[in-house]
């Protein structure tokens, strides 16, 4: 079980990096300041697995904003349905919305390092 200020640290880290970098500005340092540089998220696409970094999945978000900038623009609200941590290592379940839009059900791995908590890989479903 998480204590209080673990969760928090938890929190805070997936918030300002994923939520804040990936879904709002898109700003590397952001971004980068919580994502381990060996992070992998993995996507599960034609039954096979794919591989995705944090530099491949910033390029992708491009495209993803051209194609439906309504939904990129809203404002993105989230839920932590769990964080359970033991030790060094943690696992984060959040819900994620675009507006009223339901946009992903996101499972993030991380480790605590010497510098703090950082994710080091994610899936999803949407």
């Amino acid at each position: 079980m998480a204590t209080n200020d673990e969760r928090r640290a938890i929190e805070h880290v997936i918030e300002t990096a994923y939520i804040k970098g990936i879904h709002g500005n898109q700003d590397e340092t952001t971004v980068k300041s919580g994502f381990h540089p060996d992070f992998a998220m993995l996507v599960l696409r034609d039954n096979a697995i794919e591989k995705v970094t944090v530099d491949d999945w910033l390029t992708r978000l491009e495209g993803m904003k051209a194609e439906n900038p309504a939904l990129w623009t809203a404002e993105t609200r989230h839920t932590f349905e769990l964080v359970d941590v033991t030790a060094y290592s943690a696992v984060a379940k959040l819900e994620v919305f675009k507006g009223d839009t339901y946009f992903s059900t996101d499972y993030m791995l991380l480790y605590r390092f010497e510098n703090g908590w950082q994710i080091v890989s994610k899936i999803y479903s949407t």
